[in-house]
């Protein structure tokens, strides 16, 4: 909705002109003057809209369009002519019910503009999301296909979902590894460290093992790490989430196996932009300020960020490119649900209007339809005129069609992300 917001706007005040001067000479038309006044303040709401460019106003302007359109067919239908035989009727009959359709989903759009947390809540249950203070499993330490993996630990308490993973690679503690720390995706609104499972090669445990399973396939330790979910804990209680993992580990890592003077921070979709608000919090004291939320990892032990299909910038989630426009509502729900509307708060958890020449060493990737190249792009343009080095992964359209977190599917484009991220973050290193 909101990619076509402007050109609605447009439409709707065209239409409310033509049915204010319509109404107006429209002798027989009753409550001609009412309906036209109502015309007159719908076409002052989107016009106001327009320049405004605000969610609350846009809000209104669509409710007034809504109560316009159902205004006018209530007195079309009273100034109406009586049918005349059975085609008529069924003209009539079938009017009505495409009137009575068109203002039931009129209304349910007002809503859901006005509010996504019903939805958001509805996603939530049917997928199986939520938030708890207590553990999906009960803690403790196995070795699973070469790996010694460490379950629900708690990191924190004041908010649910407060728990992560500790993956070992090769099982040896005793070897000093980089720390690989993977924040989940899910539109802030759904997901959890547990979708997926290292040791699953394919099928719906891909994303882990496509993505992070590398990882410990080639010589790094992985941290997995759940947040609390909007609507219920809306932003930007998962950055500080972040930030409470993070002094966990650097008490506690050791006695697992962590080197915390090597960390890299992975994000997909919606963990993406939460890492990067986290990085850019770490970087930037003045930001760190601007925000109140605490710097808690030294800058010097982060030593870089990955973001896979990162949604940057919050204003912008519901245009995709090679617009998917089933993704653009998914995601601009999501995004309302999590950051509201006001354009402060949209502002302040923009990742790329927060990087400053502190930044640590990036690597991003995105698919090519549905999702967000364009923001990586600008990124990485940003990243490159400060100074800090980053590496895109973009895979054109002409080699294949990749989605919105590509990278959790099997595919040759995923191997090359995989090859192409290692070889990045090993340059980082050294």
């Amino acid at each position: 909705m909101v990619r076509f917001a402007p050109a609605f706007s447009v439409v709707s005040a065209l239409l409310a002109a033509t049915i204010a001067v319509v109404a107006l000479r429209h002798d027989r038309l009753p409550g001609r003057h009412l309906l036209a006044g109502w015309a007159a303040l719908t076409l002052v709401a989107q016009l106001a809209s327009l320049l405004t460019g605000l969610h609350p106003v846009w809000i209104v302007a669509l409710g007034a369009s809504a109560v316009l359109a159902v205004a006018t067919w209530v007195g079309a239908w009273r100034s109406r002519r009586p049918a005349r035989g059975r085609a008529g009727r069924v003209l009539r009959g079938g009017g009505v019910l495409v009137a009575a359709i068109a203002t039931a989903l009129s209304v349910l759009l007002v809503s859901i503009a006005a509010d996504p947390r019903p939805v958001a809540t509805l996603l939530q249950s049917v997928g199986g999301s939520g938030n708890s203070f207590e553990p999906r499993r009960a803690t403790e330490t196995l070795e699973l296909n070469g790996s010694l993996v460490t379950n629900d630990l708690e990191y924190g308490s004041t908010y649910p979902n407060s728990f992560l993973d500790v993956y070992i690679a090769d099982g040896d503690p005793s070897v000093s590894r980089p720390t690989y720390v993977v924040v989940h995706g899910g539109g802030w609104i759904a997901g959890s460290k547990n979708d997926g499972d290292p040791n699953a090669p394919t099928g719906s445990a891909a994303y882990f093992a496509l993505g992070a399973g590398p990882m410990l396939e080639n010589g790094y330790n992985v941290v997995t790490l759940d947040y609390a979910l909007a609507p219920e804990v809306p932003y930007p209680t998962p950055v500080i989430q972040l930030g409470e993992a993070m002094e966990f580990l650097e008490r506690n890592g050791a006695s697992y196996g962590l080197d915390m003077s090597r960390v890299i921070l992975a994000g997909g979709s919606a963990g993406g932009q939460i890492v990067g608000q986290y990085a850019a919090i770490q970087t930037d004291q003045d930001y760190s300020r601007e925000t109140g939320i605490a710097q808690t990892l030294d800058a010097e032990r982060l030593e870089a960020v990955v973001f896979d299909s990162a949604g940057l910038v919050p204003a912008d989630l519901g245009r995709t490119e090679a617009p998917d426009l089933m993704n653009d509502w998914l995601f601009d729900l999501s995004g309302r649900t999590y950051f509201g509307t006001s354009r402060a708060v949209l502002d302040e958890a923009d990742v790329i209007e927060h990087v400053t020449a502190g930044f640590p060493p990036s690597f991003l990737a995105d698919g090519n339809t549905g999702t967000f190249p364009d923001q990586v792009t600008e990124l990485a343009d940003t990243l490159t005129k400060l100074g800090v080095e980053n590496r895109t992964e973009l895979p054109p359209l002409e080699d294949a069609v990749l989605g919105h977190g590509y990278m959790a599917a099997e595919s040759p484009s995923t191997d090359r992300y995989n090859e192409h991220k290692l070889a990045f973050l090993a340059s980082v290193l050294g």
